[in-house]
């Protein structure tokens, strides 16, 4: 069951040159079971590229140099959040 508070998604972006990102990952809360994260690559079809809680996420998007983009969506922002449903 989801609520409105995991259904939200944060925009990791690796830093390029003339302010264009080399790569863009995105967060999000894992439906499936609650405290776990997991972050996909919408230019590999949004593809799973790592999971786990958000203090592992963090740490793994840190060390690849991965920044975060300001602020959050929530679907009432009229963006979807259905990412797809394969891992």
């Amino acid at each position: 069951m989801s609520t409105f508070e995991d259904r939200w998604f944060e925009v990791w972006f690796s830093p390029g040159e003339d302010l264009r990102p080399t790569w863009l990952l995105i967060l999000t809360p894992d439906q499936a079971i609650p405290g776990h994260f997991l972050v996909y690559d919408p230019q590999e079809n949004f593809r799973i590229v790592h999971s786990g809680d958000y203090e592992d996420v963090l740490q793994w998007l840190a060390e690849d140099e991965f920044s975060l983009v300001e602020g959050r969506m929530f679907p009432d922002d009229g963006l979807p959040l259905d990412f797809g449903t394969s891992r």
